[in-house]
């Protein structure tokens, strides 16, 4: 791909003592992870407001055919200690204005052999709409859990968040105040319910899920955004959430989008997880880059 600093390596050789993985299956010690999708997300250029457009002259593959930013929406199945745990639930059947393809979640799953009712919990790395979007299904009376025999693990920190903009009146201009609103009405149809429902685990800092997988916070996109660790057998991935959304914020870490809501703290939580991945072999599982998004770190001319 030709970055200048770091680049994302592909699918690994089983036999070369890496971790091995088929095209959509990745084996980290004994925990098996599937990578699944809800479709794909067009974002135009000012996703990035402060990158001038001739930067992207250097990255025409992350762009589709129209000149728009192509995010795959991309979850994870992780299968560790007898628990089947989902991250993140994509975008859901209800577009909340974006342009999308989505909608394919379910679908996905019960193709790669996941149903619903065998997830156990559902990490949420943070509460944006293309991250919660199958947590509750149906209409009307017949409103229910996606996912009904799982828990629901959130940040308590942007629970919270979330929730006190429940009490606000939305400002700035006009495509400011539709994202509040996209935003809003997501954690309100698909997070909030949850509380009523008895199936949401709050909790701050890092969380245990099994002794192989542990959330790890990484505030900066949101004040309560994390990832996941899997470690297991010597071997580590770790899952992004929106910490890096695309391939080239590997390479350029200062990029920071709308959506970022402390850009400093953001490129500081990013620039320390790529050392820390480059350093430890970590296999990274980006949710928005090219399906599946597994990948490993190399430097390139220097």
């Amino acid at each position: 791909m030709g970055w200048s600093k770091r680049e994302t390596t592909g699918p690994c050789d089983a036999g070369s003592g890496e971790i091995a993985m088929s095209d959509y299956q990745l084996q980290v010690g004994n925990v098996e992870v599937t990578a699944v999708s809800d479709g794909e997300l067009f974002l135009g250029k000012s996703f990035y407001p402060d990158v001038p457009e001739s930067a992207w002259d250097e990255y025409p593959e992350q762009l589709d055919g129209e000149g728009r930013v192509l995010m795959n929406l991309g979850s994870f199945v992780i299968r560790s200690g007898g628990k089947t745990i989902l991250v993140d639930t994509g975008l859901g059947p209800v577009s909340h204005g974006m342009i999308a393809n989505a909608g394919s979640l379910p679908r996905d799953m019960a193709e790669r052999g996941v149903p619903p009712d065998e997830i156990d919990a559902v990490v949420l790395t943070h509460l944006h709409w293309d991250h919660v979007g199958w947590n509750i299904v149906g209409e009307g009376s017949d409103r229910r859990l996606g996912f009904p025999n799982a828990r629901y693990l959130v940040s308590k920190v942007d629970w919270d968040t979330q929730l006190a903009l429940t009490t606000q009146v939305p400002e700035g201009s006009a495509e400011e105040r539709a994202t509040f609103e996209r935003r809003l009405s997501a954690f309100v149809e698909q997070v909030e319910p949850l509380e009523g429902l008895n199936r949401v685990d709050l909790f701050e800092g890092e969380h245990q899920i099994t002794p192989e997988v542990t959330t790890m916070p990484s505030p900066g996109h949101t004040p309560g955004h994390m990832c996941v660790a899997i470690s297991s057998q010597g071997e580590r991935a770790m899952v992004l959430g929106d910490c890096i959304h695309m391939p080239l914020e590997v390479h350029k870490t200062d990029w920071v989008c709308r959506g970022d809501r402390d850009p400093a703290l953001v490129i500081k939580a990013r620039s320390a997880l790529l050392d820390a991945a480059e350093r430890d072999g970590t296999m990274l599982l980006g949710g928005h880059f090219p399906a599946p998004g597994f990948g490993k770190l190399a430097r390139s001319a220097g």
